[in-house]
């Protein structure tokens, strides 16, 4: 059994001769009475603070889990969200290489269709051209001939007339014309 500061301060002996002297065992009992009252009290304020000090200590050990679960938490996030960029980033570029490609065909495809295109207007352009120098020529030989139709119908009539008119000096004019 414990002992009390009250257990102390009540506490009788009995009296024995030659025993302690009551005057000096009371003072020393009441002495010992209040230390003991002094160190019970000192003690519940150290198991209180003990106490407080423990639940700071568990909300401490709570915030500690609570950071590491957030901190696993944010780099998992972290990791997560680098592969997802990682993915659109892929993405992009593939859907990117994919519209270059088709820009280049389209590109590919316009180049033979003007290439294509350059050759038939040149066709068509030689072609022209032939023509026109065949019709020209066509009518340059019909120039011609209505030339040499002119000059021979206008030489009689000249020569005609000149042999007609003038004698040798109309003959002469003739010649010089080359008729």
């Amino acid at each position: 059994m414990r002992l009390s500061a009250l257990d102390v301060k009540k506490k009788e002996f009995q009296q024995k001769m030659r025993g302690f002297d009551p005057e000096e065992v009371q003072p020393f009992l009441a002495q010992v009475s209040e230390e003991i009252e002094l160190l019970a009290s000192e003690r519940r304020e150290a198991d209180d603070r003990r106490a407080d000090l423990e639940k700071q200590l568990s909300h401490y050990l709570n915030l500690e889990q609570t950071l590491e679960r957030t901190l696993v938490a944010a780099q998992q996030t972290a990791v997560k969200l680098e592969e997802q960029a990682k993915k659109e980033a892929e993405l992009i570029l593939r859907e990117a290489e994919l519209q270059r490609d088709r820009k280049l065909n389209d590109i590919r495809l316009d180049l033979q269709r003007a290439e294509s295109d350059l050759i038939r207007v040149r066709s068509e352009y030689e072609s022209t051209l032939a023509r026109l120098r065949s019709i020209l020529d066509g009518f340059g030989r019909f120039i011609q001939s209505i030339d040499e139709d002119k000059l021979a119908g206008v030489a009689t009539d000249h020569s005609i007339q000149a042999t007609h008119d003038s004698g040798p000096e109309a003959a002469r004019a003739l010649a010089n014309i080359g008729l």
